[in-house]
C-alpha cells in the first residue's frame, strides 16, 4: 500500500496536528467533527470524513497515526463541501468514495501521484447525498442514496448514466447490499419504511414494509442470518426476519433516537448502536435481552456520529461530535449486567409465585459449548451463552381448583357461561360469581358477590315500600274532634283490618322499628320527605288512644311572688285534655338510604383500567334501568359518561367478534 504510507507531519499547521486523548485510545481532530468513517479490507487503516476533515489514519494499539490528508492541494467546490458519508472499496485499498452535501458522489484514488487524489465526480443527484456503499462482491458497483428520494447505482468502469431506483419517500437515509444475495439491497426511507430491491429490476421494489413510526436513519444486514437491523428516531431498534414476509423478531427500546446500528462480528445476537442526540453512550446489545445493554461505552463527552467494528468483536471504532476518533475496547467497557439484580420474584392476585434466577452452568457444560462453537460456527461462544442463560419457576396456589392459564380462554368461557337477563339481580350475580370462580378470576368473583349484596337486598326493600304505599292510605294528621271509631274508609281506616296503618302500629300487627329487616323508618311511618308528606304537617296522637289514671293538679312547691298564679292554666289544661293530643311531632328525623352508586362506578372504571372490559359491560347489563340511571345521573360529579359506557360496549363487542362468539355479541347488542 504505497498510497497510504505515513507522511511527514507539519507541526506548524493546526490542520495536521494530532493530539492523544486522555484515555490513550482516542485522537482529537482539530479540523472539525467527522460524520463518517470506514475501514479498509485488512482493517489496518481508517478514513474519516466530515465538514472540514478527510483523512486516513493508521490504527495502532495505542491510538492513531495520520497517513494521508485528502483535503490538500487545489480544492474545488466539491472538495469544500461537507462529506456526509465515506466508503472504502472492499477489494481495492486505493479506492474511496464520498457523499457530499452538494449532491455529488466523488471517487478518490490514493495511487495518484499528485496531492489531489480526486478521481471522478458524479453529478446525478439533485440534493444532498446521505449514503454511499460499495457492492460486497462487485467492487466496481457503487450505490448512493440521496435526499431527493432516489437511489443511484454507478459502474466505475463505465461513464454512462447510472441505474436509478425511485422510492416513494422524500429521502433515502441508508443503503446496504445484502451479503446473502448479490442482487439484493435494502434502502431505509425518511417515512419510516424499508424497501428491498433487486438491482436487475429498477421499476419496482421486491418488498416494502413500514418498519418504524419515524425516519429510519440506519440499517445493517446480518452476516449469517436473514436479519436486517434498523434504527429510527422513534427510539427503537428492530431486527427484521426478511426470509419471506418481514417479521420483527426482536425490538429494543432506547432512551434516545438511534442514529447508527452495526452487527457485532462473530457474535450472532449482538449489535452496537449509537444515539442521534442526547445520549453519548455507545451500547452493545444482546437482542434476546432488549431491556439492558450487554456492554456500554459511556466515557464519551458527546454523541457518536458513526461506529464500525475493527474486524473483530473486541474493538469498536467511533467518531464523535466533539471532533474525536476513538478505539473502544470491550475489555474496558461497562457491563451493566454485573451490577443488575439477577434474581426476581413476583406474586399475583391469585397467590401464584414466580421466581427467576440465572442458570449456573458447570465447567463441563461451558467446555462443551466452547468446543461446539469452534466446530460449528464462529458466531457462538461460551461468553454469549453464559450471559443470557436464566430460568423461571412458577409455584401455583393449590387452593384454586381450576385456573385457566390462557387469559383468552378465560374471556371466552365467561362470555359463554355468563347469564345477563331472565332472572333477578341476585340470581344473575350469584351465577356469574360462580362462573368467575370456576376460571380462577378471584377479583371478578368478589365483584359479583358485592353487587349481589348491594342491589339484591336494596331492590327487595324498594319493592316492599312500593307495596305498602299502594295497599295502604297513610294519613299525616288526625282531627282531635273526631273519635277514631267514627273514621270512615276514606279517612284511612279499613273495616276489614283490626289495626290502624298510619303514624304507629298497635296490636298484633305492630312492627318493631329496630328490626334488622326494616331498618329504614320510612317503611313504618317515621320517615317523611317531600315525596310523601309536606314538611309542616303535624303528627298527633289522639287522646282516645291513652287512658289517664287521674287528674293532674298543678300545685307550686313554694309561694313565690314572682311566679304567677297557675290555677287558670291548670283549668285550661284540664279543659283541653278531651280535645288536644298529648304527643306532637313537628320535625321528624330523616334517615336516607345509603347510595353505593359512587363505589360501583369506581369499581367499573377500575376493571376497565385493568383491561377487563367484559366485567364492566356485563355488570351494567345485569343492573336494572333505575340503577344505571343513578350511575349516569348528571348531578353526580363521579357519574359514568354515556360516551365512556359506549366505548366499553364497542370494545367488548369487538372482542366477542374476534373470538367469533356471535350469539354472545347478539345478547349484548
Amino acid at each position: 500500500m504505497t498510497a497510504v504510507a505515513p507522511v511527514a507531519e507539519d507541526t506548524t499547521s493546526t490542520s495536521t496536528v494530532v493530539t492523544v486523548a486522555s484515555n490513550g485510545k482516542g485522537h482529537i481532530l482539530h479540523d472539525g467533527p467527522a460524520y463518517s468513517l470506514a475501514l479498509n479490507k485488512e482493517h489496518t487503516h481508517v478514513v474519516v470524513a466530515g465538514r472540514n476533515v478527510f483523512k486516513v489514519f493508521l490504527i495502532e494499539q495505542g491510538g492513531f497515526k495520520e497517513c494521508v490528508n485528502l483535503r490538500c492541494g487545489k480544492t474545488s467546490s466539491v472538495q469544500s463541501s461537507s462529506s456526509m458519508d465515506v466508503a472504502w472499496n472492499p477489494a481495492d485499498d486505493n479506492v474511496l468514495a464520498t457523499a457530499t452535501t452538494g449532491g455529488a458522489v466523488v471517487t478518490w484514488n490514493l495511487n495518484r501521484s499528485s496531492r489531489n487524489k480526486q478521481d471522478h465526480i458524479f453529478y446525478d443527484h439533485r440534493r444532498t447525498v446521505n449514503k454511499v456503499t460499495f457492492h460486497c462482491v462487485e467492487p466496481n458497483l457503487l450505490m448512493s442514496g440521496s435526499q431527493d428520494g432516489t437511489i443511484k447505482c454507478f459502474d466505475l468502469r463505465l461513464k454512462e448514466a447510472p441505474k436509478t431506483y425511485s422510492s416513494d419517500s422524500e429521502s433515502i437515509r441508508d443503503v446496504q447490499f445484502s451479503p446473502h444475495n448479490s442482487y439484493v439491497f435494502a434502502a431505509a426511507s425518511e417515512n419510516g419504511s424499508i424497501q428491498i430491491w433487486d438491482t436487475r429490476k429498477a421499476e419496482k421494489c421486491l418488498n416494502k414494509f413500514s418498519a418504524h413510526n419515524g425516519p429510519v436513519f440506519s440499517c445493517d444486514w446480518h452476516s449469517e442470518l436473514q436479519f436486517l437491523a434498523t434504527a429510527s428516531r422513534d427510539k427503537s431498534i428492530k431486527v427484521w426476519n426478511v426470509t419471506n414476509k418481514p417479521i420483527a423478531e426482536y425490538t429494543i427500546s432506547t432512551i434516545a433516537p438511534v442514529g447508527r446500528v452495526k452487527w457485532r462480528p462473530y457474535r450472532r445476537y449482538h449489535l452496537a448502536s449509537s444515539a442521534l442526540v442526547l445520549d453519548s453512550a455507545i451500547n452493545v446489545w444482546d437482542v434476546r435481552r432488549p431491556y439492558i445493554p450487554y456492554a456500554s461505552f459511556a466515557k464519551h463527552t458527546d454523541v457518536a456520529t458513526c461506529i464500525a467494528w475493527k474486524g473483530d468483536p473486541f474493538v469498536l471504532l467511533s467518531t464523535n461530535r466533539d471532533s474525536t476518533l476513538h478505539q473502544n475496547f470491550i475489555s474496558e467497557a461497562d457491563l451493566p449486567l454485573e451490577s443488575a439484580n439477577q434474581q426476581g420474584m413476583a406474586i399475583n392476585r391469585d397467590g401464584d409465585l414466580v421466581f427467576c434466577c440465572p442458570v449456573n452452568l458447570n465447567k463441563v457444560e461451558v467446555q462443551k459449548s466452547k468446543e461446539s462453537s469452534r466446530k460449528t460456527s464462529t458466531t457462538t461462544s461460551g461468553e454469549e451463552e453464559l450471559n443470557t442463560s436464566s430460568e423461571m419457576n412458577v409455584f401455583r396456589d393449590p387452593k384454586i381448583v381450576m385456573c385457566l392459564s390462557d387469559e383468552t380462554e378465560c374471556i371466552q368461557t365467561c362470555a359463554i357461561q355468563y347469564k345477563l337477563i331472565g332472572k333477578s339481580i341476585g340470581e344473575l350475580c350469584d351465577h356469574n360469581a360462580g362462573v368467575a370462580s370456576s376460571v380462577g378470576r378471584t377479583t371478578v368473583f368478589l365483584f359479583w358477590n358485592v353487587l349481589r349484596i348491594l342491589y339484591d337486598h336494596r331492590v327487595s326493600l324498594i319493592a316492599l315500600k312500593e307495596d305498602i304505599m299502594i295497599n295502604s292510605n297513610i294519613e299525616s294528621s288526625f282531627d282531635g274532634d273526631n273519635p277514631i271509631g267514627s273514621l270512615s274508609d276514606e279517612d284511612g281506616f279499613r273495616g276489614d283490618k283490626p289495626y290502624q296503618l298510619g303514624d304507629f302500629y298497635f296490636g298484633n300487627a305492630e312492627i318493631d322499628p329496630l328490626d334488622a329487616e326494616h331498618d329504614q323508618f320510612d317503611f313504618i311511618g317515621l320517615q317523611m320527605d317531600s315525596k310523601t308528606v309536606e314538611e309542616d304537617n303535624d303528627w298527633e296522637v289522639p287522646v282516645e288512644s291513652i287512658n289517664l289514671r287521674h287528674e293532674i293538679i298543678h300545685e307550686p312547691i313554694v309561694n313565690d311572688p314572682y311566679i304567677p298564679n297557675s290555677a287558670p292554666s291548670a283549668n285550661k289544661l284540664n279543659n283541653r285534655i278531651t280535645s288536644a293530643p298529648l304527643l306532637r311531632i313537628t320535625s321528624p328525623a330523616k334517615f336516607d338510604m345509603w347510595n353505593p352508586s359512587e363505589i360501583v362506578a369506581k369499581a367499573l372504571r377500575h376493571h376497565v383500567d385493568e383491561g377487563d372490559v367484559q366485567t364492566a359491560v356485563c355488570a351494567l347489563i345485569v343492573l336494572s334501568d333505575e340503577i344505571r340511571n343513578e350511575l349516569t345521573h348528571p348531578r353526580h360529579p363521579w357519574r359514568l359518561l354515556h360516551a365512556e359506557i359506549e366505548s366499553w360496549w364497542l370494545n367488548y363487542l369487538e372482542l366477542l367478534k374476534k373470538f367469533k362468539l356471535w350469539s354472545c355479541a347478539t345478547t349484548v347488542i
